[in-house]
């Protein structure tokens, strides 16, 4: 090799070198807007994971290991946040109320135009998905399927926030609420009452899809046996 390619080749080596890194992901904005978790909510919140989890927990503290993502089954993102402001579940959802006194609710909303609203913390046990509560961060977003379907905006907010999450905690599994039957397959899966459970259909195949498109790369599971979750 010449020297006039040697320089060329180093030039070549250390231009390539000095190109920037990929830029990182920008982290999403986050609106903290806490629902009430006083002495009564952790208190109940108790209640529940001994009854169905593990009769020796003393608190709400949960290590996320999964994020599960829903939708409310209406157009209010305001409603929704009051519905989960209560810390007592409503007397009309009896099946649930036979489980225990704690109210539904879910770590995160995302309303229709993307914002993300984070209504508490995600270390702490919040009841939105049967057998999974004690490891899975549940992300609710503003729509029902058919009078308000979810929106483009509502897919990139929850890709934001799943990576902004996989970031922070030891995630392995990204699953929908219509899927988490499917996990009963899975060690993670924790229900101690015979019987208990739900089929739910939000927040969708399709919705699971363009979610999942868009988060690839972090190798997320979905349930077992999905081949379209890899």
């Amino acid at each position: 090799m010449g020297l006039a390619a040697a320089v060329a080749v180093v030039a070549s080596r250390a231009g390539a070198a000095a190109d920037p890194a990929p830029a990182a992901a920008p982290e999403p904005a986050i609106v903290d807007r806490p629902i009430s978790f006083d002495a009564e909510r952790e208190r109940l919140t108790v209640e529940y994971r001994r009854r169905h989890q593990d009769p020796s927990i003393r608190d709400s503290a949960i290590e996320p290991r999964m994020v599960v993502l829903h939708y409310t089954g209406g157009g209010s993102m305001r409603a929704t946040w009051r519905y989960f402001d209560r810390t007592r579940i409503e007397s009309g959802r009896r099946t649930l109320q036979g489980a225990g006194d704690l109210n539904v609710s879910a770590h995160f909303l995302v309303d229709r135009d993307g914002t993300i609203y984070r209504l508490m913390p995600e270390t702490r046990m919040a009841r939105h998905c049967i057998g999974l509560n004690h490891l899975a961060i549940g992300v609710e977003n503003v729509g029902d399927g058919e009078r308000y379907p979810l929106t483009e905006a509502q897919v990139r907010a929850d890709a934001a926030l799943v990576r902004h999450l996989a970031g922070r905690f030891r995630l392995t599994h990204l699953i929908g609420h219509h899927e988490s039957n499917a996990m009963r397959r899975h060690a993670y899966w924790r229900e101690r009452e015979t019987g208990y459970g739900n089929s739910k259909s939000d927040p969708g195949p399709d919705f699971m899809r363009r979610v999942r498109a868009l988060v690839r790369d972090l190798g997320l599971k979905g349930p077992p046996d999905a081949a379209t979750t890899q």
